[in-house]
């Protein structure tokens, strides 16, 4: 197998794995959605997260493309019959996200160097002291207000969650994204919402390219979602509405385990 010298990556998440796992030279290309470090907005566009422009990516001749295994099946098919080498994944846990790190340094011989950046990560993910079952607050992670979607047991983020001393809602289903209702919600009676979105006064990000959602989840305040019904909700009633940037929990990546280490802290004062 060839050494790993030109990597593109598909993915906002593996691109911040690069950069912490220092292997940002390596790395020939992303896509408009990887937007963190700075640094990586310099770097050559393959395209959008969901469209990816495959024949920029193979006039590249990358060694290695990094990709997400559903989203982009049709692509991983034709760079593989191009004879390009792709590693893709979908993480459902915190213990996969640590995996895809391990895996991307053994790709590219860097184990030695990169090892114990990852040993430490996995060390601060295990080391937040677990709660009792009946002292976790209630909480709910809204991630979409129409439909109501939560993450469910087969996503990393309800896994991040449970390790931050949440307990969250019971469901049968063990799909990553579960569209629930309001009275389902109103059932748990949640302490704590954690929710997509700003706080009163804050300017909101930028659109992502590409969306056209008259306005988007991440451009909305408290005030804008949490009213009428959800008066009845716990948490609307003591104000324990906490919009979270994206990358506090949203992205499978390093900075995963800072946002389980702020809501470990923010979840012990409930």
């Amino acid at each position: 197998m060839r050494t790993v010298r030109r990597i593109i990556s598909l993915v906002p998440s593996t691109t911040e794995m690069l950069y912490f796992l220092g292997l940002q030279d390596r790395l020939v290309g992303v896509t408009d959605h990887c937007d963190f470090p700075e640094e990586a907005k310099k770097k050559f566009k393959v395209g959008t997260f969901a469209q990816p422009r495959l024949e920029e990516i193979i006039s590249l001749g990358p060694d290695l493309v990094l990709a997400e295994r559903a989203l982009h099946r049709k692509a991983i098919d034709e760079l593989t019959n191009a004879g390009i080498r792709v590693l893709a994944y979908s993480p459902s846990s915190v213990e996969d996200v640590l995996f895809i790190m391990n895996d991307i340094v053994r790709a590219c011989g860097t184990e030695r160097a990169a090892g114990p950046l990852i040993k430490s990560l996995g060390e601060r993910a295990r080391g937040l002291s677990p709660r009792p079952e009946g002292k976790r607050p209630r909480v709910f992670r809204l991630m979409n207000a129409e439909p109501l979607i939560t993450p469910g047991p087969g996503s990393f983020q309800y896994d991040a969650l449970r390790l931050a001393g949440a307990r969250q809602m019971d469901f049968y289903s063990r799909n990553a994204y579960v569209m629930v209702t309001f009275d389902q919600i109103k059932e748990f009676n949640p302490e704590v919402l954690l929710f997509c979105g700003v706080a009163r006064g804050q300017t909101p990000p930028p659109r992502c390219k590409g969306c056209h959602v008259s306005k988007p989840a991440c451009q909305r305040t408290a005030e804008d979602i949490f009213t009428g019904d959800w008066e009845q909700i716990e948490a609307v009633r003591e104000k324990r509405l906490h919009p979270i940037p994206c990358h506090t929990i949203c992205r499978p990546g390093p900075r995963l385990i800072d946002g389980m280490e702020l809501l470990h802290s923010s979840f012990l004062n409930i």
